[in-house]
């Protein structure tokens, strides 16, 4: 992912990514100069500047290393607290939950990565694959819960990769209009996305 980190240094590397997508968030991906990104980042997580640039040589390592390690937790977070012997409606229900809570805490990542992934494609092909195949392995997973949801005759929809499709959109909606100040809460912004999926996108009875 980057250059080798010191073993002393390890621990450093969520805050570290954390700290870097907000600053990207907060100035876009091109809007502060890396010498100020490393020193800022050195500052606010206590974290030695020079072990950051080699860690971090470019701003595209960095946004690299922030973009990859957000769909790691986000898709391996989901394969591990999946449960396949409950429910498909049930299954789904966690799942959407889950794609809320991560979504939110990651949105700054994610937000990056729309921007970064067409670039990794033209000049970093095997960057793209890494990032590219964890979200088809995430595809998959979400894809293999609605034809168990069909097969159970819970959900009542024919094309399941065009579902399949349709559910990751609505997920992605989520970045584009919802605020925490406006009085919905994640929990309840939650239900609200089980119920557009599970009944209107894959159509199980109410």
């Amino acid at each position: 992912m980057t250059a080798d980190l010191p073993p002393n240094a390890l621990h450093t590397t969520a805050p570290v990514l954390d700290c870097a997508a907000r600053l990207f968030a907060e100035h876009g991906s091109r809007g502060i100069a890396m010498s100020d990104l490393t020193r800022r980042i050195a500052s606010e997580t206590r974290t030695d500047a020079a072990c950051l640039r080699r860690a971090f040589p470019t701003r595209f390592d960095l946004s690299y290393a922030v973009v990859l390690r957000a769909t790691r937790e986000r898709v391996n977070g989901q394969l591990a607290a999946d449960a396949p012997g409950r429910p498909p409606t049930e299954r789904m229900s966690g799942l959407v939950r889950r794609h809320v809570d991560s979504g939110w805490r990651h949105r700054s990542a994610i937000a990056l990565s729309q921007e970064l992934l067409p670039t990794l494609r033209a000049i970093h092909p095997a960057r793209h694959r890494e990032i590219s195949s964890l979200l088809r392995t995430y595809r998959e997973h979400v894809r293999e819960i609605i034809v168990a949801g069909v097969s159970a005759d819970q959900f009542r929809i024919r094309d399941t990769g065009r579902a399949t499709d349709s559910v990751l959109e609505t997920f992605d909606s989520i970045q584009h209009w919802y605020e925490p100040e406006a009085g919905l809460s994640l929990n309840d912004l939650g239900g609200v996305y089980v119920d557009l999926v599970i009944h209107h996108h894959l159509r199980c009875p109410r």
